[in-house]
């Protein structure tokens, strides 16, 4: 029974505050949670009013006592459903996370397996549940290796952390068999990271950075040890909170190359302001982004854009298809968004949320304005 319940720990996730623990004996701990989430909207001007699964999962997180301060943790999470497939978001069940490591307060934490990446905390103001975060750096991946260091005092009430990252791409380097089937794009990723935190009495400051390397082989056969391209990634965040206010910018670029050649940039700029009318009650909360696209070479760019799932899928040329961004052409994208959820308890969430998505294209006739709004219920265990 013991041996099965570490191995269960091995294989865990950060679970919620609302997770239960099930088993505590011993110097090894094993905690279980998740959360139901159902929404009902309009995911896009060309879609009927939906009904749809909001990322519910359960997940388990495990650590166990080795000695002098230090511990073996580990995670799992099972999507409930997957919110990718909009007409099918309710069915399957995903594994999502699943890593292991180890951690010492003093030092930090190391963990290794399909997880998000440290760059994933660097954006700070995104309050939404839907339809926010424009976050263009390397934000998880299936095979990484990520470290954590703890938090630095610098001053009283004044912190920095680091985070470094690699993520493992196709395992094959080339003469893959029936590479058309197999071939994985991605080669290999890696980024660092760094997080401040300032308390200085009834204001508190935070500051993340954050840089990402994508590198991906797009052709498979005997040439794809070589990176055909890559994209390189920074982001800064910012937010100061005041009592029960919060506001904070953050800004980022990409850009896309093909063995040095320029294929195209994006740049990402997020405004994000929260306030706390009721605490830990009721907040209201609302966010801009402006989404820059420059494509050089129109049939490899490949970044997207927010909110593209409805009439901007493709609208940024993919792989030869047609789109509004064509070579040596530029596309603007100004998302608003506004929304509030109110907590009944710490269980039980209602949130609702309005977007509106308007692209500017090369041409007139090509410019995209697109509404999106739902409500949903979460349900934490």
């Amino acid at each position: 029974m013991k041996k099965t319940l570490v191995a269960l720990a091995v294989a865990a996730v950060a679970a919620s505050a609302n997770a239960t623990t099930v088993y505590n004996q011993n110097g090894t701990k094993v905690d279980v949670g998740g959360r139901v989430d159902v929404m009902l909207g309009k995911f896009g001007d060309a879609q009927r009013t939906d009904l749809r699964n909001n990322g519910s999962r359960v997940e388990f997180k495990a650590e166990h006592e080795v000695q002098n301060g230090l511990k073996a943790i580990g995670a799992v999470r099972f999507g409930l459903g997957d919110a990718e497939k909009e007409d099918t978001s309710f069915n399957e069940i995903k594994l999502s996370k699943l890593w292991l490591g180890l951690k010492h307060n003093d030092i930090g934490k190391v963990t290794f397996g399909k997880q998000n990446t440290t760059a994933d905390d660097v954006q700070l103001n995104d309050h939404t549940y839907i339809f926010g975060g424009n976050n263009n750096l390397v934000t998880s991946g299936d095979k990484v290796v990520s470290f954590r260091t703890a938090d630095i005092q610098l001053a009283e009430g004044q912190t920095l952390g680091f985070g470094v990252d690699y993520g493992f791409g196709e395992a094959h380097k080339k003469d893959i068999k029936d590479a058309k089937d197999k071939h994985v794009k991605l080669k290999n990723t890696y980024g660092v990271s760094a997080f401040y935190a300032g308390n200085f009495g009834d204001i508190k400051v935070n500051a993340n950075a954050g840089y990402t390397v994508r590198n991906n082989n797009d052709v498979e056969g005997p040439i794809n040890s070589k990176t055909d391209n890559q994209h390189k990634a920074w982001r800064l965040a910012t937010q100061v909170e005041f009592g029960p206010a919060s506001l904070g910018v953050e800004y980022g670029q990409t850009t896309s190359e093909n063995k040095k050649l320029f294929i195209g940039s994006a740049r990402y700029l997020l405004v994000g302001a929260k306030y706390e009318v009721l605490p830990d009650v009721l907040n209201v909360y609302t966010q801009w982004q402006r989404n820059g696209f420059r494509s050089a070479t129109a049939s490899k760019f490949d970044l997207d854009l927010s909110l593209a799932g409805v009439k901007l899928k493709d609208s940024l040329k993919h792989e030869g298809v047609t789109g509004i961004l064509n070579e040596n052409q530029k596309a603007v994208q100004n998302v608003f968004i506004v929304g509030a959820d109110y907590a009944f308890n710490k269980n039980l969430k209602a949130y609702a949320e309005y977007a509106n998505s308007r692209v500017k294209a090369h041409k007139k006739q090509e410019n995209v304005r697109e509404s999106f709004y739902a409500a949903g219920l979460r349900v934490y265990f």
